[in-house]
């Protein structure tokens, strides 16, 4: 994974109830890798999320509600991306370690993203280091 992110082209499994999308399986998970958290996020128009990144986090996003604009820079190669991504296209957002990573809710309605974490949020031993990239 050159970019140090993957997009994950996900088919939902879709009968006359509704549709059903797996987001993350043990299958999908590099050798030692284990989830520990999971969480929505909820973002309101104009507002940015992230802008930082994880020296031993992985994580994986996806849009439930709403298109964000998304910018991610490996900070291995230097290469800045801006992507953007709606909940209708069926993605799945994958950000390795020393990526940063910025969401911006562009859209009239509020965003809202899945987001699940190799990595439990611990303020005392955090992960995080901030560098902004988006506004």
């Amino acid at each position: 994974m050159e970019k140090g992110f993957e997009l994950i082209s996900i088919r939902p499994f879709v009968d006359k109830r509704g549709s059903l999308k797996k987001i993350v399986m043990k299958s999908q998970l590099v050798e030692n890798v284990q989830i520990e958290e999971v969480y929505l996020l909820y973002s309101e128009k104009g507002s940015v999320r992230g802008n930082h990144y994880h020296k031993k986090t992985l994580e994986y996003f996806v849009i439930v509600s709403g298109k964000a604009k998304v910018a991610l820079k490996n900070l291995e190669t230097g290469t800045l991306e801006e992507i953007n991504i709606s909940s209708s296209d069926n993605l799945i957002l994958k950000v390795t370690p020393y990526v940063v990573h910025a969401f911006k809710n562009e859209g009239d309605l509020p965003l809202i993203m899945l987001a699940v974490s190799s990595k439990e949020y611990n303020k005392l031993d955090t992960d995080t280091f901030n560098m902004e990239i988006l506004q």
